[in-house]
């Protein structure tokens, strides 16, 4: 399967928010994880994060092309929530019925791991509505969270994600 992975934000003129850690750097450590896991089980990834952007609009416009370009058959854009440190939790955005049953596993996975499981949510997110592909974007938990921070592993968090697209994190995974 053809998957193309955004690791949001990441780019000057397209930040992440800020709390106890940065999203820009959970992202990175969370997402590398996820695109290895899926090339070691076989998938094709296509890494739709761009090398810079003049506006958070040019972002997320060159993200979108990336994947429509290449014909991904899923897309997920991984990001890190925060709320003036008084929320906790995992939620998943799609607004496709293929979409939605992904991100329900999705976040069904990562509640596993301790995270309250605040749902998959619908949101009109430009990366969810202007890819030709089913798509999800997964809020990982909250980086302004003590509680959700103090769970975070990246080996974990990138296991549950990968369970959730594609059904396992071994070499006989496939997509459910």
């Amino acid at each position: 399967m053809k998957i193309a992975i955004d690791l949001g934000h990441n780019v000057v003129n397209d930040g992440g928010a800020v709390g106890i850690r940065s999203e820009n750097s959970l992202i990175m450590e969370v997402g590398v994880k996820i695109i290895s896991k899926l090339r070691n089980n076989g998938h094709e990834v296509i890494e739709c994060k761009p090398t810079w952007a003049s506006s958070v609009n040019d972002s997320l416009s060159r993200r979108v092309t990336t994947a429509n370009h290449f014909r991904a058959d899923f897309f997920a854009s991984i990001h890190f929530n925060a709320f003036n440190g008084t929320a906790h939790g995992t939620e998943v955005y799609a607004v496709s019925a293929k979409g939605k049953a992904v991100a329900s596993k999705v976040v069904n996975n990562i509640s596993k791991l301790g995270y309250a499981n605040r749902g998959v949510k619908f949101k009109r997110f430009y990366v969810l509505r202007a890819t030709i592909m089913p798509a999800i974007l997964i809020e990982c938990c909250f980086c302004d969270s003590k509680r959700d921070i103090a769970l975070f592993d990246a080996e974990k968090m990138a296991d549950a994600i990968v369970r959730g697209l594609v059904g396992a994190t071994s070499n006989n995974c496939k997509y459910v």
